[in-house]
């Protein structure tokens, strides 16, 4: 554990809250920690909350805040889930810059300053990340790059390339954003498919709201385990619609004129199409191989 530091901060020096949604992960969470520890940047508070651990999760976070004053620990006394336990650290923080530390998530330790400055130095930007450097199980390491919003500085246009789900579109999840933008939106929402890619109607209400930075560097590694929570989703047509049903709503509740809506409700309306169709044409190819079978 990196010893508590004692600089001070610069007095104009925007605070910064890191979210950190805990749950069963006494195995990896150490290096996490040890990463926000090891930031950068002064003015800096991590908060745990730990969603009902039944391992030692709890009592390893209770470590570090009782050494190191810039953490805080939050403990549920039921679980809450992702998407509650999310909700709880948005309600909990106070900073004017905020962050999603997933329990797995590495850091280089100038990532929160590198993001911040970005942001301080864009004032019609939202939201700063950087490049993610995935680490799979087998020891291999890929570069995921999301780069469809660069430059893009009209809202909708935003939306309709957040709307595409283009390759690593995930990636700003775990940039830093403006406390009052998460205030706006009101947190992550459960929907009709349960927690799936609840990121993604976030994220999309997030690009309308502003512009976002991103930094051609790797200062996050996502750590890919068979624990991790995007391997326990359904990935098929409900899901998916449940999902777009859900961008739907926070389009709708987006500060966007009707006339900004309607061309982002086709978008969806046209991707849940192609998904039903998809799906159809699968069961009727099957059906019809299993018909030949018994031809035969």
């Amino acid at each position: 554990m990196v010893a508590p530091g004692t600089s001070s901060s610069p007095p104009n020096s925007p605070r910064v809250v890191a979210c950190v949604p805990a749950w069963n992960a006494e195995a990896f969470i150490t290096a996490s920690l040890d990463s926000l520890a090891a930031q950068t940047y002064p003015n800096l508070e991590i908060l745990i909350s730990d969603d009902a651990s039944t391992d030692g999760t709890a009592a390893i976070c209770a470590r570090y805040a009782a050494e190191d004053g810039r953490f805080r620990l939050i403990r549920q006394e039921r679980n809450l889930g992702w998407v509650g336990n999310t909700n709880a650290l948005l309600r909990a923080a106070e900073g004017d810059y905020l962050l999603f530390a997933f329990h797995d998530d590495l850091l280089k330790p100038t990532y929160v300053a590198r993001l911040v400055e970005a942001l301080e130095a864009n004032p019609d930007a939202i939201l700063a990340f950087s490049d993610v450097e995935l680490l799979l199980s087998d020891g291999r390491r890929k570069r995921r790059v999301y780069a469809a919003l660069d430059g893009v500085d009209e809202p909708t246009e935003r939306a309709r390339r957040m709307l595409l789900q283009t390759d690593a579109w995930a990636m700003p999840i775990h940039g830093v954003f403006r406390a009052r933008a998460a205030e706006r939106i009101g947190g992550l929402k459960r929907h009709l498919a349960g927690e799936f890619s609840a990121d993604w109607p976030w994220l999309l209400h997030m690009s309308i709201l502003g512009a976002f930075v991103r930094l051609p560097v790797q200062l996050c590694r996502k750590v890919l385990r068979e624990t991790n929570l995007i391997w326990t989703w359904s990935y098929n047509t409900p899901s998916f619609i449940g999902v777009s049903l859900s961008c739907a709503r926070e389009i709708r509740q987006s500060d966007l004129s009707l006339a900004e809506e309607i061309p982002l409700y086709g978008v969806l309306l046209r991707r849940c199409l192609g998904r039903l169709w998809q799906s159809a044409r699968v069961r009727l190819e099957r059906h019809a191989a299993a018909s030949g079978g018994r031809a035969r």
